[in-house]
């Protein structure tokens, strides 16, 4: 029987967030090896999860390693890391294949391309076998990702309901490979940056890039397309969206072919303004919700996007909110200080606070409040919707407060709201309200999809602006067209087969 390792290693990492990856907050969320692995993600929707699924007794449970989207990952942090997964791929012994869950946009301090990085320690370790990834959709992987992985695939659909999906795919191109096929993955690399909120697939622009990309995959007989969003709050040269194409080697030519081609249709869209988007600021949008006469309404707080790494304590929709008279609303924010401050006075006790604002300068000033404390939690839930299911989350020590008539749960941890558990493990049904308040651009509609009566996008401050173009940046994305496939198909050689040829830096004027 055949050994097919499975290795995890996932960070969302926002350059711009004040929020950095320490080794703890990766302890936190999943670092794991062996049979704890296997534990955690085998049942589940999760990409792990099917991959354990596809590869029944094959799977060899290696090492899974994440943490929740932030700023960057410290160096000493980062080495351990590397140095915890050299260790546990030792330890796992000869393999077969491996099949690797990665993000795409992970950057350290003084490593700018992670996933890179991590893909050259397993080749190393593991020498000429075959290895596919699967990537988030909004990842920025490089050519030098797919130098050291044969099968390069993200996920399809934001937001993401298809991760299990995938990691079945990725195993079902491992097995081509196994078989005696070899495959690479050619590249493509567009410097498009671009909000969340033109990232939605189920309509759109990407998703229609997508679905013209899978009929051309078709017609041509390759594997697998993959168009990926890609994450704009990264300073960074390979943030951008990117076109990846699996195919035969034997079939390189149409591959690259399609990927210029999809790439040639990302500028098109960019050039007629698909990619652009113009959002009320946070007092129209109040207003607009008030006077809707619909319930619940929701406002989604696009620049304090936690899933994508930002702080997760802005305040300015909040105080737009109160100011307004608002009752029966709902918010979830980030403050460590207010959750030990309302465990200090204990449930029905009253406090005097100072909610939010804290981590940066990016998401509005302290919040002045009087609120009781309805009721105290250790904010653990486990998720039942379509985003990672069955998944045991952890949101810290929580406490719910009661607001001139709202509810205002905060929390140790920014946690995204991706699944409605977060609200109701702590007794708040969600349908009862008459303004949600929900820190993300389009994730937040796996939890609160199916209730909202009317959603209003909201262009407040954030680590996660609606116009990627307002963050400074020193670093352009990197334009490669056409494309590139670096990984030959002779056996590997780190050096031989590493991508090296140079890449023309874009125009001025080529970022969104």
């Amino acid at each position: 029987m055949t050994r097919v390792g499975v290795v995890s290693f996932w960070h969302e990492t926002n350059e711009y967030s004040a929020r950095l990856a320490g080794l703890q907050q990766w302890i936190d969320y999943e670092l794991l090896t062996g049979e704890a692995l296997l534990a955690a993600h085998a049942g589940t929707s999760s990409v792990v999860g099917g991959m354990l699924e596809a590869l029944g007794e094959r799977a060899v449970p290696v090492f899974a390693a994440g943490a929740w989207p932030s700023g960057c990952t410290p160096a000493d942090a980062m080495a351990e890391l590397l140095r915890r997964l050299d260790e546990a791929l030792e330890a796992a012994g000869p393999l077969d294949a491996v099949a690797l869950n990665l993000h795409g946009a992970t950057v350290a301090v003084g490593e700018a391309d992670v996933e890179a990085r991590v893909a050259e320690l397993i080749r190393a370790r593991v020498g000429d076998v075959p290895i596919a990834a699967v990537l988030d959709l909004h990842g920025n992987p490089s050519v030098e990702l797919a130098a050291q992985v044969d099968a390069v695939i993200a996920y399809r659909t934001y937001p993401h309901v298809d991760m299990r999906e995938c990691g079945l795919e990725a195993v079902a191109l491992i097995d081509r490979m196994l078989g005696g096929e070899r495959l690479a993955t050619s590249v493509a690399k567009v410097p498009v940056l671009s909000c969340p909120l033109v990232q939605g697939t189920e309509h759109g622009v990407l998703g229609r890039l997508i679905a013209e990309g899978n009929a051309r995959a078709a017609e041509l007989g390759l594997a697998r397309i993959s168009v990926l969003a890609g994450f704009a709050y990264q300073d960074a040269e390979r943030a951008g969206i990117s076109v990846l194409v699996v195919a035969p080697v034997a079939r390189r030519a149409e591959a690259e072919g399609l990927a210029g081609e999809l790439a040639e249709r990302v500028l098109a869209a960019e050039g007629a303004g698909e990619f652009r988007l113009e959002l009320p600021k946070a007092d129209e949008a109040v207003m607009r919700a008030r006077h809707s006469g619909l319930r619940p309404v929701v406002l989604a707080d696009v620049a304090d996007n936690i899933g994508a790494g930002s702080a997760g304590d802005g305040t300015v929709i909040l105080r737009e909110l109160l100011a307004s008279g608002t009752t029966e609303g709902l918010a979830v924010i980030a403050d460590t200080e207010v959750v030990a401050q309302a465990w200090d006075a204990g449930e029905g006790a009253e406090i005097d606070c100072a909610l939010g604002g804290k981590t940066d300068s990016l998401h509005g000033d302290p919040l002045p409040l009087r609120a009781e404390v309805v009721s105290l939690s250790d904010g653990t839930y486990v998720s039942e919707g379509s985003w990672a299911a069955g998944v045991r989350f952890e949101m810290g020590r929580t406490a719910v407060l009661g607001v001139a008539g709202n509810t205002v749960v905060v929390t140790e941890r920014a946690t995204p709201p991706f699944h409605r558990e977060q609200v109701t493990s702590l007794g708040i049904d969600p349908a009862r309200a008459s303004i949600i308040v929900a820190k993300g651009a389009l994730a937040w509609r796996a939890a609160y999809g199916d209730i909202a009566a009317l959603t209003i996008e909201v262009d407040a401050p954030g680590a996660c602006p609606v116009d990627p173009g307002v963050l400074p940046r020193v670093t352009e994305p990197v334009t490669v067209l056409p494309a590139q496939t670096p990984r030959a198909g002779a056996p590997f050689s780190p050096v031989a087969d590493r991508a090296s040829t140079p890449v023309p830096a874009p125009a001025q004027g080529d970022t969104a």
